[in-house]
Parts: C-alpha cells; structure tokens; sequence
C-alpha cells in the first residue's frame, strides 16, 4: 500500500516546513503548496492527494475559494480537506465545514493535533472506499494497522466494511482471526484462519499456534 498523500497548502514557508519534516517522519508523502492557485493544481494530480492541510489566509485565491471551487470538481478519490485557521475565526471555520472540510485546526498548530485530525480523515476516506475493489485493499491495511496497534474497535469497523468483497481474501480471513484471538474469541480465531491457511503463510502459522495451544474445540475440521 503506498503511503499516504498530504497536500500542504499554506503561504508561510516556515509553517510548511515545520509541517512537512513533521509528517514526512511520520512516514507520509508531502508535497505543497504556497498560494490558492497551487492549491488548485495538488488537488486536480493524478493521483491526487489523500489529505489536504489548508490555509484560509493563503493570496491567490484563498482559502475558502479554493474550497468553493474544489465543491464542484470531479476528483476521484475525493481528498480530505482539513482546514487550517488563524485568529479564532470560529464562524469562517464553521463555514469552511458547510462547503465540505472534513475538520478545522486553529492555528498555532500542534502537530500531534493535527496527525490525530490526519487519522481521522483517512479512517473517514478509506472507509468510503471499501465497497471498490481498490478501496477494499486499503481497508485491509488499515485493519491491519489497527490489529497491530491493538484498537480492536476500529480494526473491526474495517473488517465489518470489507466482508462482502473480501469474502474469498485470505487476508481478510487471516485479520478476522487475528482480531477473534485478540478479543479472546478461540474458536472463531482458528476457524478463520483455517479459511485463510492454504494461501496465507501467517494463518498458517497463527493456526499451528493455536493447535499447540489447544483448549478451543474447533468449529470445521482442521489439522489440529
């Protein structure tokens, strides 16, 4: 899974520095802008970027243009925008969410702040996307993600959006019995990864692990 895009879009340099060697450490891809108008043309790339930070306050157009305008385009995948404002300008920030902005930041930012609204909008974008075939992938990774991070909760809202095009996946079936063993569900943990054990080395070896461990009565046959 490539990782994911965020479209800076801020005409202060240093803000945009700041906030690029911050998420670029968090392992995402950066690219920016420095007016409205570069805003504009991030957006409409191919592909185009998964995130957007914006400014309000940017020349050329500014901000809330940029987000009347990006209203009415034909972008697939549709990004996140995620608002950035100065000043307390609450009522341009709450307008900003009417015309489509996913969230709104008020500057100074916090960068660790500002990654939690990142994951958030990503959580949101992915899970929209899970009913294609692409967006089912990304969903898996996602789930992944969650099951290593150990947030069950969330794994399981990915897992629960991807069943109908993952029902013949075997990493589906391997991340369903990974998050049956974490939540202390044995027996539907060795039963998923039976279903993923002929093409998955890692249920595989979740579902020798298991055997050896016993204790949980197996739902179909297997090789335990």
């Amino acid at each position: 899974m490539s990782p994911t895009r965020i479209l800076i879009a801020d005409d202060e340099q240093s803000i945009r520095s700041l906030l690029r060697t911050f998420f670029a450490g968090e392992g995402y891809e950066i690219q920016e802008a420095a007016n409205g108008q570069e805003a504009l043309d991030g957006l409409t790339q191919d592909p185009p970027p998964d995130v957007v930070l914006l400014d309000l306050s940017m020349p050329a157009p500014q901000g809330m243009e940029v987000l009347e305008r990006f209203r009415n385009m034909t972008v697939r995948p549709r990004p996140r925008v995620i608002v950035l404002t100065a000043n307390g300008t609450v009522q341009r920030a709450v307008e900003s969410l009417h015309m489509g902005a996913f969230d709104f930041i008020e500057k100074p930012c916090d960068p660790e702040k500002l990654l939690e609204a990142v994951e958030r909008a990503m959580d949101q974008k992915i899970l929209a996307e899970a009913a294609t075939p692409e967006g089912c992938a990304a969903a898996l990774a996602r789930a992944r993600r969650h099951l290593a991070d150990g947030n069950l909760a969330r794994a399981q809202g990915y897992l629960r959006a991807t069943s109908r095009l993952a029902h013949h996946d075997p990493e589906y079936f391997y991340l369903m019995g990974l998050w049956h063993e974490l939540s202390g569900h044995a027996d539907e943990a060795r039963d998923a990864y039976l279903k993923a054990s002929e093409f998955h080395p890692q249920a595989r070896d979740a579902l020798s692990r298991l055997c050896a461990a016993g204790g949980a009565k197996v739902i179909r046959s297997s090789p335990c």
